[in-house]
Parts: structure tokens; C-alpha cells; sequence
């Protein structure tokens, strides 16, 4: 499908939404900015982004209608009915591009939060015993082989059976997941001190 092509006003649509409007050039030009100012002052009590570009956008569907050849009894009534249509549209507009503004802000919260797990893991993986550090690498990786065969070598060389290493490794795992999250609570603790912290930001959101 296509892409719509935007009407732009021409000089002929122009002119016949001046004759429409009055039967002199004096009267049609008085007409037209008293409209446009009604529609701006609509615009701006209904709380529309950029009042002014929405009364031209009314204005200008109005002149490719009588550009087109239609028939405009009441061109004050018509530009009310068409002036709530542009509201409507401008609300979605705002709405679309609101919701874009949030999912990229959520996005690259998402990553830099990933990004912080990551090193609080390695931090916490860091201050592990080496055997302890070992024995969790090779139990959740296994390079090579199966999960189940490489768990099995791990066992053996320890000399251990394997539900022993399965407890032990359950063990370790929670230690470093509470590690995980004591890091994790210390640096939310420090950027709600700096004010960077999506707690402040959420709220603020809300607030406004």
C-alpha cells in the first residue's frame, strides 16, 4: 500500500475558500481571520498541540474540498465538525508518539539495568572462593558436551555423587543470587541519591 500523499493548500484552493467566505476580497479576508481565530482560540481551550498549525490544517482541508468542486453550505459549521476530527487526530498523534518516548526510555533502562545485573554478577563471582567460582561454571556451562555428562565429570572428579554437587551447587547458586541482589539494592540506594533512579523519574512521570 501506498503511502498518503499530504494535500498541500494551492492558490486555487485558496481563492475559493475566500469566495467562499464573503462576497469582496475586504470582507473574505476579514472572514477568514475571524474563523482562524475562532479556531485557534478551540484549539488552544481544548488543549491541542501548536493551536495555530491545527487551525491551518482545518483550514486547508477545507479549501481541498471546494478545490475538489464540493458543495460547502455552512463552511463555519462544516469547519467545526472537521476542526474536533483534527483534535481527534492530533490526540492520537501525541498518544503514538508518547508511547514511542516510553518504550525507547523502557528499552534503554532495560539495557542499562541488564547491563548492571551483568557486573553485579561478575562482582559477586569475583569474591567467590576459586573452587567455589569452578564448581558453578562447570556445573551451569559445559563446553563440548552435554549439561548431564559434564555434571557427571564434575562429580566424579570431585568424588562426589551427583546429588551432592547438585546441592552444593544449589548452595552456591542462592549465595550469589542474594549477592546479586544486595549489590543491585546498594546501587538503587545510590542513584536515588544522585535523583537518577526510575523510582524518581516513574513518579515524576506521574506527577505531571
Amino acid at each position: 500500500m501506498s503511502a498518503r500523499t499530504r494535500w498541500s493548500l494551492t492558490a486555487d484552493g485558496f481563492d475559493r475558500l475566500l469566495q467562499a467566505l464573503g462576497p469582496d476580497a475586504e470582507t473574505s479576508g476579514r472572514e477568514y481571520e475571524n474563523l482562524r481565530r475562532a479556531l485557534i482560540a478551540m484549539f488552544t481551550w481544548t488543549g491541542g498541540r501548536d493551536p495555530e498549525s491545527l487551525a491551518d490544517t482545518t483550514l486547508d482541508r477545507a479549501a481541498k474540498r471546494l478545490a475538489e468542486g464540493e458543495r460547502i453550505e455552512n463552511l463555519r459549521a462544516w469547519t467545526r465538525s472537521a476542526a474536533r476530527l483534527v483534535l481527534q487526530e492530533s490526540y492520537l498523534t501525541q498518544t503514538r508518539e508518547h508511547k514511542s518516548a516510553q518504550d525507547a526510555l523502557h528499552t534503554a533502562r532495560s539495557d542499562e539495568s541488564q547491563e548492571k545485573d551483568h557486573a553485579c554478577l561478575e562482582s559477586c563471582l569475583r569474591g567467590l572462593p576459586p573452587e567455589s567460582r569452578s564448581l558453578l561454571e562447570r556445573y551451569y556451562q559445559s563446553p563440548g558436551g552435554s549439561l548431564i555428562s559434564g555434571r557427571r565429570q564434575l562429580a566424579s572428579d570431585l568424588g562426589i555423587s551427583i546429588e551432592t554437587l547438585r546441592t552444593r551447587a544449589l548452595r552456591l547458586r542462592r549465595s550469589l543470587v542474594q549477592c546479586v541482589v544486595r549489590c543491585r539494592a546498594t546501587e538503587i540506594r545510590t542513584d536515588m541519591k544522585r535523583g537518577n533512579s526510575p523510582l524518581i523519574h516513574r513518579g515524576k512521570n506521574t506527577s505531571t
